[in-house]
């Protein structure tokens, strides 16, 4: 479904009934990201969107990750939701913690997921090259993707495909230009001056495989969240699981 939010075409779904949920993706990931999610969120009003860049939203020119942020608020106006629990991935995290901290009566909980405190330096670097050179065409969408999977998933998931013969499957990545404006939109936001302004509780889920941004990451934007919630996932790198994190957090949200 689409709507219309002036300088933004926001593609977004709904799913299910009772206790709204908004779901926010990370880098270049759009609502499919979470077609094994939704499945487990009985009892939940579920909202996911593609943010700016990604999927099929449309917009013009540059942004930022606070304008992402404002999307997902304006959709929740749209779509008649005058707060929910705010679960974010990745950079998705960013997105929901700026939500918290400048939209306290919105969110209910805030929840970030393989998340970081200080924008690790070698992903950083990879990433910004990838981004570059896929923009530039000095790349393939299948090469950026492949890269990206070794950074998302564990030595684990590469050996079980290895040892079962079994493919790995590429993510979608959208217009060439998309993927480095995410980034630049992430680069610019500094999430050390929002923790200190939330006040709603809050849950830190991390894989403790995580190669992307480290385990230690994710304790540091715990730490100074001051989160005393937390899930870490055995086994599991940056992307996670849902079947291994979703029903703890089902309590989570339940309790508040």
């Amino acid at each position: 479904m689409f709507t219309d939010l002036g300088d933004v075409r926001i593609n977004y779904e709904r799913s299910g009934s009772g206790i709204p949920v908004v779901l926010i993706t990370g880098l270049v990931g759009d609502t499919g990201f979470w077609s094994k999610t939704i499945p487990l969120m009985e009892g939940c009003d579920v909202i996911t969107l593609d943010n700016r860049g990604a999927g099929l939203t449309e917009c013009r020119g540059r942004f930022s990750l606070e304008d992402m942020a404002d999307d997902v608020v304006r959709l929740m106006d749209h779509l008649g939701i005058a707060s929910a629990h705010v679960l974010g991935w990745s950079m998705g995290s960013h997105i929901a913690l700026s939500m918290a901290a400048r939209y306290p009566d919105r969110v209910r909980t805030l929840t970030v997921a393989s998340s970081y405190l200080r924008r690790p330096a070698r992903t950083s670097y990879i990433l910004d090259l990838m981004a570059r050179w896929y923009r530039d065409e000095d790349i393939s969408e299948e090469a950026v993707a492949s890269f990206m999977n070794v950074l998302l998933r564990t030595e684990g998931f590469f050996r079980f495909a290895e040892e079962n013969g079994k493919g790995v499957r590429n993510m979608r990545l959208g217009p060439r230009e998309a993927m480095l404006m995410q980034l630049e939109a992430a680069a610019g936001y500094d999430p050390v001056k929002d923790v200190r302004r939330v006040r709603c509780p809050v849950l830190s889920i991390h894989g403790l495989e995580d190669i992307m941004s480290s385990p230690a990451d994710g304790d540091a934007i715990a730490d100074a969240l001051g989160c005393k919630d937390r899930i870490r996932i055995q086994g599991d790198g940056h992307l996670l699981r849902p079947a291994l994190y979703i029903p703890e957090y089902l309590r989570f949200i339940s309790s508040h």
